[in-house]
């Protein structure tokens, strides 16, 4: 007997069939098992087999990745997406950047960063507040006093168009005043690349001491009569923040960055506001957009125009929801439901968008 009879769709015709015949060896099978349904056979059990077979789920391609995808992550495949950004969105969602500890700030960031991709990610003290100082991304030419050689420039912008610079010369500085502030604690949030001081003085001429051994100690007071200058630091783009604590409501509050001498800094997105009495932590997004007039188009892709025939000039990007993604249309609140897949349970958090236009103004 041949050892691999019933292996061939030959075998299984019956005696009376010519299995010579050409017809019949295109159609179903010839003697080296080529044929049309022989082949389509041969293809279905390679699938049935590296299907049941495969564990390793970067293995899997197209409709199996998708039905593996969907089932451990409810993620569905987006238009145009290929396969190796599907799965790297999954891998996002249920390998977390291989990080071993989840849900603290690091992994946070691993993993918006890997599942988007073309994004940075900051996990930041709550900014998610009212901001009482005005022109925090010196957009404009008002409410700051900039002297001494410091600039708004287009390289020093983490959002929009232009940030604040300090070029390496001490003396450098950009001062604004709050007037009418009340009693409370505060918080002080900028992003910073390079190394510059921040100068807080209220109107009695004292200065405030944000170090936290001072801070939090109960018989130190950080108003001091000397002056006093917080440093910051940061090889790259990072948050700094620093609370302020206002125990009598002071009629002047002056914020002042200055520069130190033999380091650039690069300042941009400040904030100050209220520290809530829950703090939480924000996920603030950068990402390239490009200038169009005076507005950035949120997360578009290319240079082509996504909705052809829109006047632009006239639309107002994010009152409109106007947010599109690299591969299809991903609304904001794709953002917020990866956040809501990843944070620790209650605790409440948000995400901002800091959109870097790509072009000079």
């Amino acid at each position: 007997m041949n050892e691999h009879e019933g292996q061939n769709l030959l075998d299984f015709l019956a005696t009376g069939i010519n299995k010579k015949d050409p017809v019949i060896q295109a159609v179903l099978s010839d003697y080296e098992g080529h044929g049309a349904t022989a082949n389509e056979v041969t293809e279905l059990v390679a699938f049935i087999d590296y299907y049941t077979r495969t564990d390793d789920v970067k293995k899997h391609e197209e409709e199996s990745l998708e039905m593996i995808v969907k089932q451990f992550t409810k993620l569905r495949k987006q238009l145009e997406e290929s396969d190796a950004v599907l799965l790297r969105r999954m891998r996002a969602l249920t390998e977390r950047a291989c990080d071993e500890i989840w849900g603290n700030g690091p992994n946070m960031e691993h993993v918006f960063e890997t599942y988007f991709g073309g994004i940075h990610a900051y996990v930041c003290e709550s900014t998610n507040e009212e901001s009482f100082l005005q022109n925090g991304d010196f957009e404009e030419e008002e409410h700051w006093i900039v002297a001494d050689g410091a600039a708004y420039t287009a390289d020093a912008r983490f959002s929009k168009k232009r940030g604040l610079s300090f070029h390496g010369a001490s003396g450098q500085s950009c001062l604004q005043t709050l007037t009418e502030v009340s009693a409370g604690v505060y918080t002080l949030h900028f992003f910073l690349k390079g190394k510059c001081g921040v100068i807080i003085q209220n109107s009695s001429g004292k200065y405030f001491n944000a170090d936290e051994k001072v801070l939090w100690n109960e018989t130190a007071n950080p108003w001091q009569t000397a002056p006093v200058t917080n440093w910051f630091e940061h090889d790259d783009w990072r948050d700094a923040f620093c609370f302020v604590v206002l125990s009598t409501e002071t009629a002047q509050l002056k914020i002042k960055f200055v520069s130190t001498g033999g380091r650039e800094a690069y300042i941009d997105y400040v904030r100050f506001f209220l520290k809530p009495k829950n703090p939480s932590y924000t996920i603030v997004i950068q990402y390239e957009g490009y200038a169009l007039e005076d507005k950035t188009l949120h997360l578009g892709k290319g240079t082509v125009d996504p909705i052809p025939g829109l006047d632009y000039s006239k639309e107002s990007y994010f009152d409109t929801s106007y947010i599109v993604g690299r591969k299809g249309a991903l609304q904001g609140v794709v953002y917020k439901s990866v956040l809501d897949a990843v944070r620790p349970r209650g605790i409440q958090s948000f995400v901002e968008f800091a959109e870097r236009t790509e072009t000079e103004p």
